[in-house]
């Protein structure tokens, strides 16, 4: 759905429906994604070309991420589309990255990054998000969305040890030990 209407342009989910393919999914109303500074008015453009039209401004007055965005409503049916970006190196690494897919065939975000934005949007959602993804890693895989965290988050010292702790919650949720914790779902590639 959203790779057909972006094309060539580098965007991602992010938001609930990256989520799902980490984690059980929750409903949402809208799609949230993410997309570099450099490309933010092409992939505008191109919702335009879809049918859709913005209908406003994206504030995110508390984010250390530096993000910005704006709403798209569609003219006819389906669902909104928030179109997020930064300016900041974190997003352009993470579109780097190698691409997973939904099983719609939709790229998503990688799972540290991810995280990082979902510690960044500290809503309560996004911690019972972060407790589902979390929970289900093993220390190796943990160890690697910290260290993205550090990297891109060092300005908030606990970060790291929120990480810790609500991969521990929900660990408890899915009774699963810490060197054993259960293997993400997996994403389906194209």
């Amino acid at each position: 759905m959203i790779g057909q209407m972006f094309g060539d342009v580098p965007v991602c989910l992010i938001g609930a429906h990256a989520v799902a393919a980490y984690a059980p999914e929750r409903m949402t109303q809208d799609v949230d994604c993410l997309t570099t500074a450099g490309q933010y008015e092409h992939a505008s453009e191109l919702l335009r070309q879809n049918g859709y039209r913005a209908d406003g401004v994206l504030s995110f007055t508390t984010s250390a991420l530096g993000l910005f965005g704006s709403r798209w409503v569609p003219e006819k049916s389906g669902q909104m589309i928030d179109l997020i970006s930064t300016r900041q190196g974190w997003a352009d690494e993470a579109l780097r990255e190698p691409a997973q897919f939904t099983t719609e065939g939709d790229r998503v975000i990688p799972l540290a990054y991810l995280v990082l934005m979902k510690l960044d949007a500290a809503r309560s959602v996004d911690q019972g998000d972060l407790s589902r993804i979390l929970g289900r890693l093993a220390d190796v895989e943990l160890d690697a969305v910290a260290a993205v965290v550090e990297k891109y988050y060092s300005h908030d010292p606990g970060a790291l040890e929120d990480v810790r702790q609500y991969a521990e919650v929900g660990r408890w949720e899915y009774q699963t030990p810490s060197q054993t914790a259960a293997e993400p779902p997996q994403v389906d590639r194209p």
